[in-house]
């Protein structure tokens, strides 16, 4: 229990806290659409490819909430193993910076769960909460009025109504209970209670603090409490509304330095008349709320500190999903921070990882070793993090390998890791991936059977997977009691790395299961395809599902073929172009270009079952970037040293991708076939509509080579439909 006493306010400077307050790259920022990175990246800030190690590459939140872990407040639970679907990104790890607070809870209960604010109630919040916390005011209203012996029936039932009666609108105001003589007064008292509720649902916080006080000295110990507790909540919304401009954003300079006064003479009164009371929690937590408006950033940050320490305390009243990101908005965001406010290891290591990064911010400075020299005094409790960081350093800001290891453990990990204890040998591991790829698979063999906890053995296979591409090894992937169990990390593998014989032997393997096998024969039916290797192509046809025309993807009648491949591609029947041009199945097609390859009427066809279909829309889920736009990757993209994404390589697949642009400018400069050369011409000239991009794959003509085509269909072959329906081009 600690003793508040009255201090000084002290503000300096306008705090603009905003829709319009954006974090530099060293902060946290969520915004949307994310794609993992299937690496272990650790120069680079990436919110959609989070680790479960401390990592610079990490979200700031991320790391937070891996030492509030090791600080045994927040229990990280494991996400609840799932079959991977066809398009989904994301197996456990890496994962995207904002959902991985879902995965957080407390160790030790929040005091706050007990009170009238529910558990999603949090400060966190910085606009007003009087509109969110009816339900759960209610319910321990009509709690309370139950157990009141001095309540009759009748009474009881009067007052519920009455409770249940309001229902608050933020943008509507409440009528207020008229009060009846003939109640008895503790009738009178409640209902005046519930009066002071309505005005602060109204917002008419002058009003609820009067009738609060008036509460102050009745008989009924929940009353008064209560009335004393709303009279905290009522003077921090009052304080924090007066900070608010004409369009509802907060502005903290302009908070009247008096309500936040009032705030804390409010928070003093509670504490001092109800030491133990039920709201003991919740009215700590406001304290949070007052520094943070009063632009007290050491005192909240004091505070912090405070709860981390005292989780036995009936104050203790943190929310382990929600607290990085309260001191991320409030302390790492804010106008007024200042680092020199940091002086413990939880909010130094934090800032110290963020800025070991890689950035281009004019407004970053990196973090020198003179500075993390420095602060040996400040770790002296906890060393092994502060090693753990002069090893991050030595790696990320002065490429010093091999001095990086002389601070990371020596020998095998302990039989159970925590989460710095899993980011030292992971570090390790990724240091010896570089130099010596042997000793990195023994270390990462050892690391598994102490990979217990949530999510360490996915970042440990990750580390295998990375590894084992290393050697080129993509069959121990699929090996009967293999090292990789990950779902996600096979289903990589498949869509990007395998080559025809190891697709192949994973749709045969005993070991791969029903939706592998399945995955596989899609990608081989497609890559064999679009690499023009038609022969395997035909053979590979074998594998099509005998019901595989109900697998249309998101257009499938039923849904359970919605994330899944879309096999219906090889049965396309094939297309009438006009009367003089006819396509047939893509089976077809791909029997006559295995025979034929330079058959043109058999490529344009391939093109229009491309143009037609969502051929397209698969190649870019299970090729690299480099393969769509048919560039063969540079030797230095291959793995000559280690590569540190997974899959990120040149094609297995040695045939170049099929490019419809480039058959149409091979019609166009040889064909003697008029129409097939007629339609080649409006399809090359259609490929840049409607912006002058190059939608048909290959290589990009100029806009002066798309206006000789037009010219040339137009005088040429005047009369064609082609000619008619084109009036431009891009």
């Amino acid at each position: 229990m600690i003793n508040f006493i009255p201090y000084r306010f002290i503000f300096s400077g306008c705090v603009l806290l905003s829709a319009g307050l954006l974090a530099s790259q060293t902060h946290a920022s969520f915004d949307s659409a994310c794609q993992p990175d299937w690496s272990v990246e650790l120069h680079s800030y990436n919110r959609c490819s989070n680790l479960p190690i401390l990592s610079p590459a990490n979200d700031n939140q991320i790391n937070m909430q891996l030492l509030l872990a090791d600080k045994l407040l927040a229990k990280i639970e494991a996400p609840k193993p799932q079959a991977m679907q066809w398009f989904d990104s994301y197996g456990s790890v890496p994962f995207e910076a904002s959902e991985f607070k879902y995965s957080l809870s407390n160790l030790t209960p929040s005091g706050r769960a007990k009170t009238s604010e529910s558990k999603e109630q949090s400060d966190r919040y910085i606009a007003e909460e009087r509109c969110r916390t009816n339900a759960s005011g209610t319910q321990i209203f009509l709690q309370q009025i139950a157990k009141d012996s001095g309540l009759n029936t009748a009474e009881k039932k009067l007052l519920a109504e009455k409770r249940l009666s309001i229902d608050p609108s933020c943008d509507k105001a409440l009528a207020f209970i008229k009060v009846a003589n003939e109640w008895s007064p503790l009738v009178r008292q409640y209902m005046a209670y519930l009066n002071g509720s309505i005005a602060f649902y109204n917002g008419d916080y002058a009003t609820a603090q009067r009738i609060y006080k008036a509460l102050n000295s009745v008989k009924s110990p929940w009353l008064a409490e209560t009335a004393a507790y709303m009279q905290v909540r009522t003077a921090v919304n009052e304080a924090y509304t007066s900070g608010l401009d004409e369009y509802g954003f907060q502005y903290l300079d302009n908070i009247d330095k008096n309500a936040i006064a009032a705030a804390f003479n409010a928070v003093t009164y509670y504490f001092k008349n109800y030491p133990q009371g039920q709201y003991v929690a919740s009215t700590r937590g406001v304290l949070r709320r007052i520094y943070w408006m009063g632009g007290q950033q050491r005192k909240l940050i004091d505070e912090f500190n405070w709860q981390f320490n005292n989780a036995s305390s009936p104050q203790f009243n943190l929310e382990m999903p929600l607290v990085a990101e309260e001191i991320n908005q409030r302390i790492f965001e804010s106008r007024l921070f200042e680092v020199a406010n940091f002086k413990d290891p939880f909010f130094v290591a934090t800032y110290d990882l963020m800025h070991m990064r890689v950035s281009s911010s004019k407004k970053y400075t990196p973090l020198s070793w003179q500075t993390l020299q420095a602060q040996k005094n400040i770790f002296k409790t906890e060393p092994e993090l502060y090693r753990y960081l002069q090893a991050m350093h030595l790696l990320v800001q002065q490429n010093k390998p091999q001095q990086a290891l002389e601070y990371l453990p020596k020998g095998n990990p302990p039989a159970r890791l925590n989460y710095l204890q899993l980011s030292q040998f992971i570090l390790k591991s990724h240091i010896l991936q570089s130099t010596n790829s042997d000793e990195a698979q023994s270390l990462l063999e050892v690391l598994l059977a102490s990979a217990k906890q949530a999510y360490q053995r996915p970042m440990v296979e990750l580390m295998l997977a990375l590894n084992l591409q290393n050697t080129q090894d993509y069959a121990a992937f699929f090996q009967a009691n293999g090292l990789i169990t990950s779902p996600a990390l096979r289903l990589v593998i498949i869509k990007r790395a395998a080559n025809a014989d190891l697709l192949n032997s994973i749709i045969k393997s005993s070991s791969t299961s029903a939706s592998e096998k399945k995955f596989a024969s899609f990608v081989l039916l497609h890559k064999t395809l679009n690499h023009q290797d038609y022969d395997q192509f035909i053979e590979a046809l074998k594998f099509l599902p005998t019901d595989s025309a109900n697998f249309k993807s998101y257009d499938s009648a039923n849904e359970a073929y919605s994330n899944q491949p879309e096999f219906n591609l090889f049965n396309w029947k094939g297309h009438k172009i006009s009367e003089q041009l006819t396509c047939p199945s893509i089976v077809n097609i791909a029997k006559t270009l295995s025979t034929e390859p330079e058959d043109q009427m058999a490529q344009l066809c391939f093109g229009e079952f491309v143009r037609l279909t969502n051929f397209r829309n698969s190649e870019y889920i299970i090729e690299n970037e480099a393969t769509i736009d048919n560039l063969k990757a540079s030797a230095s993209s291959t793995v000559t040293s280690f590569n540190h994404t997974l899959a990120n390589h040149a094609s297995p697949f040695s045939k170049p991708t099929f490019s419809r642009g480039e058959v149409y400018k091979n019609i166009i400069r040889n064909s003697n076939n008029a129409d097939l050369k007629a339609y080649a011409l409006y399809r090359a000239i259609n490929c840049y509509a409607p912006g002058g991009l190059n939608d048909c794959a290959g290589i990009e003509v100029d806009k002066s080579v798309r206006k000789e085509w037009f010219d040339q269909l137009k005088q040429n072959y005047p009369n064609t439909e082609w000619a008619n329906k084109l009036p431009y081009y891009w």
